[in-house]
């Protein structure tokens, strides 16, 4: 039995990484291996009620704190971060002990600081600090440098790396193959098996939804104009709100549509129960690395429209993509029409047999294959 240290600093964000940490614990764990979570405050019944199962209880989670307490102010706030962060991880790391470490959350310069050389693996949800400093400006690229080249010096300690996308592989080739790092292996992140449905559209509630954090940066107000534009459609936007944002949404919240509903941190019961009663699912962020709430909108039955662009075209075809707010709007309304609804339901058959390698078994099998395979190299 080996001890894996899984470090995930923002686990209380509940997005789609969050759901791969959870997945590679429950793996590691159902393996007989020894784990510890290495986090932030969080609160475990809050985070059992929104994964919708209990974090396994053989883990130890060990907290670093209110995550207040790392922030900085500009100038150099990205450098004086990292070094708060690795004042704190200097303190944790004089009594830990620990064989492996999985990094299960966006790869960055600061966890290094806990690799063992050697023994170090990753699930890689994108390469953003290289793909931030390609497409900035030079002024932002003289900014980012040296935090960029601190994370590059570190990667050929990687010895397994998983990748959410074949999109995200194609990225992290690109600017990590020549330091030094083992190929990516594509895994798609899971999708629960309480998601699965295939209730008739013609049975659901007339309903366009979209899930996601409620933040400005993933445009919940498109959403609203779309409402304005179908008042005979019922919208309901989901999602996370953080005490961080709740001015933002309290202003949001102002003056909505009758057709629209806001729904922050419902638990993952009632998430599903809205996908499997609902039409159409709408996801409005571009260039998504993998995308889990249009997966998990796929699975649960409802029609899933996507902007085309990212990883979640390994999924979905063109068809169901858009380009443009106009050309969105014309496929809500396609897809609305009740005369296309016996088509529908076969291509949305058809569909959902393509994504059943998205089940959670397989995820968890591919994983372990990998994983014991570098513990028996080491071990023996």
């Amino acid at each position: 039995m080996a001890k894996f240290l899984v470090i995930h600093p923002n686990v209380d964000i509940y997005g789609g990484g969050e759901r791969v940490c959870h997945h590679i614990i429950k793996t590691l764990v159902n393996h007989g291996q020894q784990v510890e979570l290495l986090a932030f405050d969080f609160d475990i019944d809050y985070y059992n009620k929104i994964m919708g199962e209990k974090l396994p209880d053989e883990v130890t989670v060990n907290m670093l704190g209110n995550r207040k307490i790392v922030e900085a102010e500009p100038p150099l706030s990205v450098y004086k971060h990292r070094q708060n962060i690795i004042n704190l991880l200097k303190k944790y790391k004089k009594t830990a002990n620990y064989d492996y470490t999985f990094s299960t959350q966006t790869l960055s310069a600061f966890e290094i600081e806990l690799f063992n050389t050697g023994k170090n693996f990753a699930y890689v949800h994108f390469p953003e600090i290289p793909y931030d400093y390609e497409h900035s400006k030079r002024s932002k690229q003289l900014y980012l440098l040296l935090y960029k080249k601190m994370l590059e010096r570190h990667l050929n300690k990687l010895t397994l790396i998983f990748c959410n996308s074949k999109y995200t592989k194609e990225f992290t080739e690109k600017y990590w193959c020549k330091l030094g790092i083992p190929e990516p292996i594509v895994v798609y992140p899971p999708v629960e098996e309480p998601y699965w449905s295939n209730k008739p559209l013609s049975e659901r509630t007339n309903r366009v939804v979209y899930i996601a954090r409620f933040i400005p940066q993933k445009r919940h107000d498109i959403l609203k104009q779309l409402s304005i534009t179908y008042p005979q459609i019922e919208f309901v936007s989901i999602g996370l709100l953080r005490e961080t944002e709740q001015d933002w949404f309290n202003d949001f919240s102002k003056n909505l549509p009758e057709n629209y509903t806001l729904k922050p941190n419902i638990s993952e019961t009632e998430k599903i129960s809205f996908l499997h009663d609902s039409t159409i699912y709408c996801h409005l962020m571009e260039g998504e690395h993998f995308g889990i709430a249009p997966m998990e909108a796929l699975a649960s039955g409802c029609v899933p429209l996507v902007h085309n662009s990212g990883g979640m075209r390994e999924f979905i075809p063109e068809e169901f993509r858009w380009n443009t707010i106009e050309s969105l709007k014309e496929k809500i309304l396609e897809f609305n029409n009740l005369n296309n609804q016996s088509f529908l339901n076969m291509k949305m058959k058809d569909l959902q047999e393509t994504t059943h390698l998205l089940k959670p078994n397989n995820f968890e099998d591919t994983i372990w294959i990998n994983v014991s395979k570098l513990i028996h190299q080491y071990e023996n």
